[in-house]
């Protein structure tokens, strides 16, 4: 392929993903950080403490996003002055996949700590209604952070990953032996490889494959309690119940392409080609997108039908935290 084709070809790419992450950040910041504010000092429910916990974990990622930004201006001749660039450049990706592995296993733990909650509201309605409290919840989500947090130091422990990733998303990248020399390690490369295939494996399988297949059998139970038995939804059951199915749906389509191009790449020969850049890019504008979309549907299912224009934002996120009979 003409090495000029793929040089304007990784640059358009470069660009589009940067302005997606420019986008995203802007969107992100502004609408999770309105989330945190109306659910962690103006709503005193249960969903407004899982919905908290989903906007804190985007929050934190938007205030990553910016990194690759500052990488690009690294390998642009913007920010020559800064001395070890080659090593600021490597750091400043590191940081951001981190925090986005981190993102992921957050969101879709508390994704399922919400689907499980709902399913045990409605599976066990006498029984939630006495255990179910706000403290609980309050407590089970510290105990949570711990678990992704655990799962990603554990992936995400030594330089191997770090390389084999950026390496993946990133061709402009030093060598391997250029990598050893910066960060003084050694580095074989049949184990790196070994390592990455292990890595993904086990992210497809604890941050994706099992907390899926815990959800699906969490609403599964749901519509069949639902359909077969005669139920009394509760307040505001079914505005709360579409946002989170909206939420989830939304989180599993923008990491789905992430989890499983690699694996496809590696078996159709394609890892480190320009169509795995390029796919492999509009896999992290969708997982972007992932951290700034919650706010846009609670916005969109929160209805607020006796809001006036000014304060329609504000009272839509507030009815979609909210477990009150929405305004008719």
């Amino acid at each position: 392929m003409n090495e000029t084709y793929v040089e304007e070809a990784h640059q358009a790419t470069k660009i589009l993903t940067i302005s997606c992450y420019f986008i995203t950040f802007i969107v992100g910041i502004i609408g999770n950080g309105l989330v945190i504010w109306i659910s962690g000092f103006r709503m005193k429910t249960i969903s407004a403490v899982w919905f908290l916990n989903l906007a804190i974990a985007d929050f934190i990622f938007c205030l990553c996003l910016p990194f690759p930004f500052i990488a690009w201006l690294t390998v642009s001749g913007v920010m020559d002055h800064i001395p070890d660039k080659e090593k600021f450049y490597i750091s400043s990706h590191i940081i951001h996949f981190f925090m986005m592995n981190l993102n992921s296993a957050v969101s879709v733990t508390f994704l399922t700590a919400i689907s499980v909650d709902r399913c045990v509201s409605i599976m066990w309605p006498l029984w939630a209604k006495v255990h179910r409290t706000r403290r609980l919840v309050r407590i089970v989500s510290v105990f949570l952070w711990f678990v992704p947090l655990t799962i990603v130091f554990f992936i995400n422990t030594g330089l191997i990953n770090h390389f084999t990733i950026i390496h993946r998303f990133y061709l402009d990248v030093p060598s391997l032996e250029e990598l050893e020399m910066i960060y003084n390690v050694s580095l074989d490369s049949e184990i790196t490889g070994s390592y990455e295939i292990y890595t993904i494996m086990y992210k497809n399988l604890f941050m994706f494959g099992i907390p899926f297949i815990i959800i699906l059998i969490c609403y599964g139970l749901i519509v069949y309690k639902l359909r077969h038995n005669r139920f009394k939804r509760p307040k505001g059951f079914q505005r709360t119940f579409r946002i989170i199915i909206a939420v989830v749906v939304c989180f599993f389509i923008c990491w789905f392409p992430f989890n499983i191009w690699p694996l496809l790449a590696g078996l159709m020969g394609m890892s480190e080609t320009l169509p795995d850049f390029i796919i492999s890019n509009v896999c992290l504008c969708l997982i972007s997108i992932s951290s700034c979309i919650n706010p846009i549907l609670y916005v969109l299912l929160g209805h607020a039908r006796r809001a006036n224009y000014k304060k329609s934002i504000k009272v839509r996120l507030e009815n979609a935290m909210s477990e009150k009979l929405e305004d008719s």
